[in-house]
């Protein structure tokens, strides 16, 4: 094995190029929105890997030498209009790099509005964001849509909102509706509304109460199946000179459920053990089990945050593998006295984001799920 050799499993960040396993099939089908300018609704259990799915269809589109302008824009933790606004403009820059082209083009646009200039003291990356003193907001979102609709006449884009869902939460009237009559206007342009928050964002489009009613095509993504794994995973081994039987993968695999940013976390960890030696089944039990107690403390506070009901009913769904959660004895093994008890707390932890319901109710956290089974001697 080469000293230093990078650990090529990640799980923190975006996931791409060879750490990146496969989803060609949903790369294909991305593309192909993209290049027909149709909108998508990506959404996904949380850290399943949209975000990191985006930045390597992104990658594709470079690689492949297309005429597609393509555009990031992450909205987890904006709470209005005001902070909608500003991150599209801190991502005009992946469209217009030239940042005296850029600063140009939207001081044209944007004639009668002050704009400030930013420069991002990691990256060293400027940015432009506008001044709202004395502009009421409503003008300058319908003046930056414009901006995206003279860049996409130039040549197609693809802008991809991340976490839409806090759209949802912002309290300035009509935003959603007059979001979308601008979106309705451009037709060079593939969106891309991603989410984690399930119940949020598929409600956003698929009530016909809500602005953005069918507005675009629904991709859910799903868990990366075990055939597609195997060979990637075997083949990253192989450089450190290391041979994973297929048996050993498919374990692990079942472990953490084929939920790409847990199997990722636990090859990440299972590479930088030293050597090159056969990995026994006590190797990947002591290893998952490092792994779970370095996430106690966390665990712990979370656990004590919750009401005993809710944490009752957690306990229902690991007996009950998340179905048949009202039955008299389902509700007696836990010393729960009615239903009502169950709907209430389970409403708490789907908004908690602790659990989510896709035919029968999962606890979202792999980690917390065996934390718990371990901590309740389940």
């Amino acid at each position: 094995m080469k000293e230093n050799m990078q650990n090529p499993f990640a799980f923190s960040n975006y996931v791409t190029g060879e750490s990146f396993c496969n989803r060609n099939k949903e790369l294909a089908e991305l593309l192909k929105y993209i290049k027909g300018s149709q909108n998508v609704l990506l959404f996904s259990h949380r850290r399943f890997g949209k975000s990191s799915l985006i930045q390597q269809v992104f990658s594709k589109i470079k690689g492949k030498g297309l005429n597609i302008g393509a555009m990031h824009v992450e909205l987890y933790g904006t709470i209005s209009e005001k902070d909608f606004i500003t991150r599209i403009f801190q991502g005009l820059n992946q469209l217009e790099s030239n940042l005296e082209r850029l600063l140009k083009s939207v001081s044209k646009a944007l004639s009668k509005i002050k704009l400030d200039l930013s420069i991002d003291s990691i990256t060293g990356t400027a940015s432009i964001s506008p001044s709202f003193a004395a502009v009421n907001e409503k003008v300058i979102l319908e003046e930056l849509m414009n901006i995206l609709l003279k860049y996409s006449q130039k040549r197609k884009l693809v802008i991809a909102f991340d976490e839409f869902q806090e759209v949802a939460n912002y309290t300035e009237e009509g935003f959603e509706k007059r979001l979308r009559s601008l979106i309705q206007q451009h037709s060079n342009i593939c969106y891309i509304f991603s989410g984690s928050q399930q119940h949020l964002i598929t409600e956003m489009f698929n009530s016909n109460s809500r602005a953005f009613y069918k507005l675009a095509d629904s991709f859910p993504l799903g868990k990366i199946e075990t055939e597609h794994y195997i060979p990637w995973i075997k083949n990253l081994f192989r450089r450190k000179n290391v041979h994973l039987p297929v048996e050993l993968i498919e374990e692990i695999v079942a472990r953490f459920e084929n939920h790409p940013m847990y199997i990722q976390n636990f090859f990440f960890h299972l590479w930088e053990i030293p050597g090159n030696k056969e990995y026994s089944p006590e190797i990947i039990k002591k290893l998952e089990y490092t792994i779970i107690e370095k996430k106690n403390l966390e665990y712990t506070v979370l656990w004590e945050t919750l009401s005993i009901n809710q944490k009752k009913t957690l306990k229902l769904i690991l007996l009950n593998n998340g179905a048949n959660l009202f039955n008299a004895d389902s509700l007696k093994s836990v010393n729960l006295k009615t239903g009502s008890l169950v709907t209430k707390a389970l409403s708490s932890l789907v908004k908690k984001e602790i659990i989510a319901k896709n035919g029968t109710y999962i606890i979202q956290d792999i980690l917390f799920k065996k934390w718990l089974q371990k901590t309740l001697s389940l």
